[in-house]
């Protein structure tokens, strides 16, 4: 027998119908039943990620209609299971740990356990996922939970993409006021949603908004008072260092990269005292010791109030004295975190010979090596030495990597452009500044592109540099980059080339 199906009447009433005919409510009413209204298809039979999608989106809608006073609520506010943040947060603990070294994924799933009735947690949770999936390029996929079929009505796992996770915690958070209610989660949750946003070129202020209100937060709580720590548990004051000095370093960066100004100063560094994995917070002591090194006047200079604040030479010296210094880097440290600390070395060399270009303390003759036009060479070399075995951990890296591995790249062929041509050629057994050149242009061609326009600029120094021809030898047998720097680059006749090196001063124009 086939299955009943409300009548005609009954559809346009949306009530139950029995199925027969005439039906009982037709009867009943003295009405025609027809069976006339063409049954409409009926849905999948497994639940489609964009059903999955709606359904979420209505529900959270929904429930945020009631009270936002607190961050409790009456249910659970899970909508991604818990086995799926638990791959997600073990991913993190594998693979970034050493570069956001604040929460083990143990202690996060205890918290959601315990406080699984805490909008605050699932959006910690949620954000720190959505960072994660981002940072590895990787989308995860739903098991048996929900399923997308294809043309082919073919079963396929759902996969969650950051984008996902990140939209379950900005919705977590708006089922309460999360401003009235400042917590250490609250500081790690704009963090990592900053994190996110940072990844994507077009999303530059959304990032910037969440790495202020970070640091706003941590303000709040005195995270920048070092009494404030003296009145936590040893576990929490460990967390709460860590993540004032990834605020600290984040707030340094853009303010290089960007102009902003910085608010956040140096307090005592974390210790590797109660830590489980102490050799990474000792890479982690590494970087924020590098960061530490200039002082505020040396990043005021880079935003609009850099003309009201004095930089001597003296003081441009130490710094770089203090950078070129070996790193200590434990051996055990993995090479996304190793690759961090040393672009970051090299990347604040460079950006302190740009700085003394502009105060006009590089001359030529000069007795010290740190103030001399050549001095990015050496930068470079270093560079180059200490990233070459590093290279395959460059890819997972942000857009911050890429900027450094640029900037590094920039000023040794600003160094080049402003050097006579028998200054800078090689001999067949020293590697020089063109080698040099050639090999950190590969390793940028190398990294995803986060900022396209980066690598025009590039190009444009490369190609007052090199001839078309020996291009090629940079990049090997990659072809991302081929067809870019061989558009690119372009024979440069020796007039030209005279007129470059005969114009020192132009260095200027670069920057």
């Amino acid at each position: 027998m086939p299955p009943k199906r409300a009548c005609d009447c009954c559809n346009i009433r949306k009530v139950r119908c029995n199925g027969h005919q005439p039906c009982e409510r037709c009867l009943k009413y003295d009405l025609d039943c027809t069976f006339l209204r063409k049954q409409r298809k009926s849905g999948p039979t497994h639940l489609r990620r964009s059903s999955l999608l709606k359904i979420w989106a209505h529900q959270m809608s929904a429930a945020g209609d009631g009270n936002t006073d607190t961050p409790s609520i009456s249910v659970s506010p899970s909508r991604i299971s818990r086995s799926l943040l638990r791959k997600v947060l073990l991913l993190y603990q594998e693979k970034l740990y050493g570069i956001w070294p604040m929460l083990a994924a143990d202690d996060l799933l205890h918290q959601l356990d315990t406080e699984s009735e805490n909008r605050e947690t699932y959006a910690l949770i949620t954000a720190l996922c959505g960072a994660t999936l981002s940072h590895l390029n990787l989308a995860i996929p739903d098991g048996d939970e929900a399923m997308d079929s294809d043309q082919n009505n073919r079963r396929t796992p759902l996969l969650l993409t950051a984008e996902l996770f990140i939209q379950e915690s900005k919705d977590a958070r708006a089922r309460f006021d999360y401003m009235e209610h400042v917590s250490l989660n609250s500081v790690l949750t704009s963090y990592f949603l900053h994190i996110f946003y940072g990844r994507q070129l077009s999303r530059s202020k959304t990032a910037a908004f969440y790495i202020r209100e970070a640091i706003t937060f941590a303000n709040l709580l005195g995270m920048h008072i070092e009494e404030t720590y003296m009145q936590q548990r040893i576990k929490e004051r460990q967390i709460m260092r860590k993540l004032y000095f990834l605020l600290f370093m984040t707030e340094r960066y853009l303010c290089i990269r960007d102009g902003l100004p910085t608010v956040l100063e140096p307090i005592n560094l974390p210790t590797t005292e109660n830590e489980n994995n102490p050799d990474l917070v000792s890479g982690f002591v590494n970087l924020v010791t590098l960061f530490s090194t200039p002082d505020n006047d040396f990043f005021t200079k880079w935003t609009a109030q850099g003309s009201h604040v004095s930089l001597s030479t003296k003081q441009l010296l130490l710094i770089q004295r203090e950078l070129q210094l070996p790193l200590d880097i434990p051996d055990c440290v993995n090479d996304i975190q190793k690759v961090d600390i040393v672009a970051t070395q090299h990347w604040l060399r460079s950006l302190a010979w740009k700085l003394s270009i502009q105060l006009g303390y590089v001359l030529p003759g000069t007795g010290r090596q740190e103030m001399s036009v050549a001095y990015p060479v050496k930068i470079a070399q270093d560079a180059l030495r200490s990233l070459l075995p590093l290279s395959t951990a460059l890819q997972v890296h942000g857009p911050g990597m890429e900027t450094k591995v640029y900037e590094i790249t920039s000023a040794v062929a600003d160094s080049i452009l402003c050097q006579p041509v028998e200054e800078y050629q090689s001999s067949a057994l020293v590697v020089g500044p063109r080698e040099t050149l050639k090999g950190l242009a590969d390793l940028l061609f190398s990294i995803p592109v986060m900022n396209s326009e980066l690598r025009p600029l590039v190009c444009q120094k490369l190609e007052r540099i090199f001839s078309a021809s020996s291009i090629p030898l940079v990049l090997g047998d990659d072809d991302s980059g081929m067809d870019e720097l061989d558009t690119a680059i372009i024979n440069q006749d020796d007039h030209d080339l005279d007129l470059l090196q005969l114009d020192y001063f132009g260095l200027l124009d670069f920057f």
